[in-house]
């Protein structure tokens, strides 16, 4: 590799920051109700809405849903309440920095 190349990496590196899981926490909610793909994916939908959330993952036999946000823009209290608002439970929740 070119020392052009390396200088050239090591800028588009710094240019494009740290990721985003680096800056955000992960909220591990546990929800009732959720039996097949398409009820994860109804859930996962409505809470990928929600300014601040980057990313929902749900497994469904373990009822949980795994979501990384921001916390500058949303707080796991409010992203329960999104999930409750869609028609399932939510009961627990484990909050991971």
């Amino acid at each position: 590799m070119s020392e052009k190349n390396i200088r050239n990496k090591d800028t588009s590196e710094k240019a494009v920051g740290p990721s985003k899981k680096s800056k955000g926490s992960r909220v591990i909610v546990s929800v009732t109700g959720i039996n097949c793909a398409t009820c994860a994916l109804a859930l996962e939908k409505q809470v990928k809405r929600m300014k601040g959330v980057d990313d929902v993952k749900t497994a469904i036999m373990l009822n949980k849903v795994f979501i990384d946000y921001d916390p500058t823009l949303v707080d796991s209290a409010t992203i329960r309440k999104a999930i409750d608002k869609t028609g399932y439970k939510s009961y627990m929740s484990v909050e991971e920095k």
